[in-house]
């Protein structure tokens, strides 16, 4: 069985996390780990399971579009997604970062290809340009009209944008890597 892992990071965080899938499914399986700028001309036919990764920005998983138009629909049927980011683990969040991702290609998820958020680090001292632009916006309308039942969370994603966070473990792909060996038959 083979397996790829592309990934697209901007600071780290989502190569740290594609390094270690790679590592952890060549206990059990052949594994290539390439970068997406290194993707083009790969047949990912050659490959059983399919892997990609990239860093969420506004619950668009940055430039996941780039990386679908390189292949063809029937790939889902064999595909493994991870975005990561910072936002709290709430459903609402996961429904926003699928639909504009992986729904946009396949409504209905006919072809049962599955997501992963994945908790990452933020620091907004490295941050320039348009990123800190969204998130200067983002940390001005987190509490505007906010429930009572949603205020926390808000306040909690506030901190996180304000003071920064670090949240990357290795043990945050244990679920994808469990999958990942289900798919292959292992």
């Amino acid at each position: 069985m083979k397996t790829i892992v592309v990934y697209n990071s901007k600071r780290g965080s989502t190569k740290q996390y594609a390094e270690w899938i790679a590592e952890d499914i060549r206990e059990f399986s052949e594994c290539d780990l390439i970068s997406l700028a290194d993707a083009n001309g790969c047949n990912f036919y050659d490959y059983d399971l399919v892997i990609y990764g990239g860093w969420i920005r506004g619950s668009g998983i940055v430039d996941f579009d780039k990386f679908s138009k390189i292949w063809e629909e029937d790939l889902l049927d064999r595909m493994m997604v991870f975005g990561v980011g910072v936002a709290l683990p709430t459903p609402e969040n996961y429904m926003q970062v699928w639909s504009l991702n992986l729904g946009k290609l396949d409504p209905k998820n006919e072809h049962k290809a599955t997501l992963y958020i994945l908790d990452g680090k933020y620091d907004p001292a490295t941050v320039t340009g348009f990123d800190k632009m969204l998130m200067g916006i983002a940390k001005k309308v987190m509490l505007s009209g906010a429930t009572r039942d949603a205020k926390d969370a808000a306040g909690e994603m506030r901190r996180r944008i304000e003071d920064g966070v670090d949240l990357v473990k290795r043990e945050n792909i244990s679920a994808l890597v469990k999958e990942a060996a289900k798919r292959l038959g292992v």
